[in-house]
């Protein structure tokens, strides 16, 4: 084994590593895959430096502010929240119409923008049928994903695994939509028909339904002289009727034992603990208890305020930051209450967790600084989506550079990296959206991970390692013939993706593909876009994808609903796939 393949699997382990763990964002990860990779010697500088200046990374990025034009422009929020409308008569048909929606508007935008756009429309027609989010959420979600399988520009993962095999085959805008169309028409046939029957009821603080309230973990601090000085943690208990778990009992640099409920509260105190959002705002308001950074926002007065939960967006600038460093209230006049994150209830000191996309914040502030946080603060406000502002005289123009776009791609009359960064141009000249708007717009941590795929996916097959792989999967199903060797393709890099992200195993999985095609002397196009596929296939977990933990939090799903719901579409798209892949792209 050569330096340079140990240096590839170093890195490839490291990175395995860090996008499990998510100990650093995926973005910075990527960057770090490039600086190893050319650092070391096992890239040139230009192989190294070009991952950044990729077609992929150029289309990815433009994309992001085409979207978010036709978005501030209300274009794609009028044709989706007529598609919603039309569903809220019953759940079946709500989440037909939904779920449509969702799909045809992420074959041509950025499908973790139209969930961005789609969550608080989904709510707003949830709480009107008295439906718990969950039962919407996540088909959102996974059609979302469906939708962006059909085109070359539905998913940042079509594009780089086209940037990836461009060597090899060449790969059009349509190109997906066959093949596409029946991934796509498989898995909604059977969100509709399994999703009103696997579908957990889970009540959450967005809905108004009947059920178990969603709980936060949150801190509270004892003010002196406060009627909680001196009490027991027992005593507190039955003050606020026993609902609450205590977590943590921290004085100074001391953590004390939450087991010992007689211990006495004194000031400065900080108690860490879980308990119903009702619950923490009756121990701030009757038992004087500032709650996170509350003191900042101290002395709020109650009957003017509201409450308010708000998500964490990819793009948002807070990814990475906590929210002591934040100053919610310095910043937005605004408090946070309490902090939700994927299902799970946190146990270390919410002021120091540094916030990830999906987080939900329950806030308090007057009903016109939560406003404030609508549109362009990093946040998501799950309330009152029909009073977003939107900018509809600039909808004609936005829908002119969209239809031109559409026409040109389809046609291949222009390059496609360079007539999207054309139309981001076009939207921000016709005032569609600010120059800052389109820079808030791109997910900078997307394009960091992207460029360090197409620099890990370069080292792969640079080094021969690819080669290695492809040799060793073909040695295995090679009497099996190239289905079965296409199969097992598709079934790795969909396993791969549910672990390291769909760039991760897109840039994993597209060397090895293109030279299993080369050992088998076979198309290499069938097991590019089984790839394509795959990695887009992310249904079985909720970190695999972001629009899946986008609706982690706002529809109080856990782990194992993706499991139950997920892992049999996984498994129906993979049958589909196998059968599928050899007719529309023939060997």
């Amino acid at each position: 084994m050569t330096v340079d393949q140990v240096v590839v699997l170093v890195v490839l382990a490291g990175a395995f590593a860090l996008f499990v763990s998510e100990a650093l964002p995926l973005g910075v990860t990527g960057l770090g895959i490039i600086a190893v990779l050319g650092l070391a010697g096992t890239l040139s500088p230009p192989q190294a430096l070009g991952a950044f200046a990729s077609p992929a990374v150029v289309l990815v990025g433009s994309l992001y502010v085409l979207s978010a034009a036709l978005i501030r422009t209300g274009v794609v929020a009028t044709v989706e929240d007529r598609f919603v409308r039309r569903g809220r008569g019953s759940e079946g048909r709500l989440l037909v119409t939904a779920t449509l929606a969702t799909t045809l508007a992420s074959m041509i935008l950025n499908n973790t923008s139209v969930v961005v756009l789609m969550l608080p429309l989904a709510l707003g027609a949830a709480r009107t049928l008295k439906l718990p989010p969950s039962r919407l959420l996540m088909p959102i979600s996974f059609a979302a994903i469906l939708g962006g399988t059909m085109t070359l520009i539905g998913t940042s993962t079509n594009v780089l695994v086209a940037d990836l095999a461009r060597d090899a085959t060449e790969i059009r805008f349509f190109d997906f939509l066959p093949m596409g169309a029946g991934f796509a028409a498989v898995g909604l046939l059977y969100i509709w028909l399994v999703g009103p029957r696997a579908l957990p009821s889970r009540a959450t603080v967005s809905s108004v339904t009947q059920g178990r309230t969603f709980e936060y973990v949150t801190e509270l601090t004892v003010r002196r002289g406060s009627v909680m000085d001196g009490l027991s943690l027992e005593q507190l208990s039955r003050r606020v009727g026993g609902r609450v778990l205590f977590l943590q009992h921290l004085r100074g640099e001391e953590l004390l034992d939450v087991s010992r409920r007689d211990q006495r509260l004194e000031p400065g105190d900080v108690v860490v603990l879980r308990a119903a959002p009702d619950t923490i705002v009756t121990m701030r308001r009757d038992l004087r208890m500032d709650t996170l950074a509350g003191g900042e926002g101290g002395d709020l007065s109650l009957h003017k305020t509201t409450f308010a939960e708000i998500v964490v967006t990819p793009t948002s600038q807070f990814v990475g930051r906590t929210l002591g460093r934040l100053g919610l209230h310095r910043t937005f006049g605004v408090v946070a209450l309490a902090l939700q994150r994927r299902g799970a209830h946190l146990r270390r000191g919410i002021l120091d967790v540094p916030l990830r996309v999906g987080d939900v914040v329950l806030i308090q502030g007057e009903p016109e600084r939560i406003e404030g946080l609508r549109g362009g603060a990093g946040f998501l406000l799950l309330v009152g989506v029909d009073e977003q502002a939107v900018l509809r005289r600039r909808a004609p123009a936005a829908i002119a550079v969209l239809l031109l776009f559409l026409v040109f791609a389809a046609t291949g009359a222009a390059d496609l990296p360079l007539l999207t960064v054309g139309a981001a141009v076009a939207c921000l000249a016709a005032g569609c959206l600010s120059l800052n708007g389109a820079i808030r717009a791109v997910n900078w941590n997307v394009l960091g991970l992207l460029a360090g795929a197409i620099a890990l996916g370069y080292g792969l097959g640079h080094t021969g390692l690819a080669a290695w792989a492809a040799g060793v999967m073909v040695g295995v199903t090679r009497d099996l013939g190239p289905v079965a060797v296409l199969s097992a393709i598709y079934l790795l890099t969909a396993i791969a993706t549910e672990l390291v992200s769909n760039a991760g195993a897109a840039a994993l999985m597209v060397p090895i593909a293109l030279a299993a095609a080369g050992e088998m002397g076979v198309s290499v196009r069938p097991f590019v876009f089984a790839v394509a596929f795959a990695a887009s296939a992310s249904f079985s977990t909720p970190v695999g994808y972001q629009t899946n933990a986008l609706i982690l939090g706002p529809g109080g799903y856990r782990f194992r609903d993706f499991i139950r719901f997920g892992l049999p579409l996984q498994i129906l798209l993979w049958i589909y796939a196998s059968l599928a892949l050899p007719f529309f792209f023939p060997f």
